[in-house]
């Protein structure tokens, strides 16, 4: 018999495991809930975060990390928090 779910990649969360980190988190009073996975660690995501806040702070184009102007310059930014 065949899943009815597809195959997860390696990297992902089940759903299980998204629900219960934001059950977790709720009750702790948490607000912002930042599901992890297994390929980014929470201090890339912070980093990233920041990045994208700086968009919009210097102008630069949404989602410029992946914006061949600026992909270069977001590479350095994160190898500098490595």
């Amino acid at each position: 018999m065949t899943s009815p779910r597809p195959e997860k990649p390696a990297g992902a969360w089940t759903p299980e495991q998204v629900v219960d980190l934001m059950l977790e988190r709720v009750v702790r009073g948490d607000f912002y809930i930042l599901c992890p996975d297994n390929e980014t660690t929470p201090e890339q995501d912070a980093r990233r975060i920041a990045w994208a806040a700086a968009d919009i702070i210097e102008n630069r184009p949404a989602l410029s990390r992946w914006h061949p102007g600026h992909a270069a310059e977001f590479a350095r930014y994160m190898e500098e928090g490595a």
